[in-house]
């Protein structure tokens, strides 16, 4: 199994999404709604995450 450090990953976000979006001198506004929605969203992905490498470490 390959493991990739967290700098890597990052990177590797990065350059995917960041050619996909334009540069905008808009500032994002803060929608504390929208934040809470991702943030669970993120942790439910990560669970999901989780359970797959247990599944295949089984």
């Amino acid at each position: 199994m390959n493991t990739l450090d967290i700098n890597t990953i990052a990177f590797q976000y990065l350059l995917r999404n960041n050619n996909s979006e334009e540069a905008s001198t808009e500032t994002p506004k803060y929608d504390p709604a929208q934040q809470i929605k991702m943030q669970k969203s993120l942790l439910f992905h990560l669970y999901d995450l989780e359970e797959e490498a247990e599944d295949i470490l089984a």
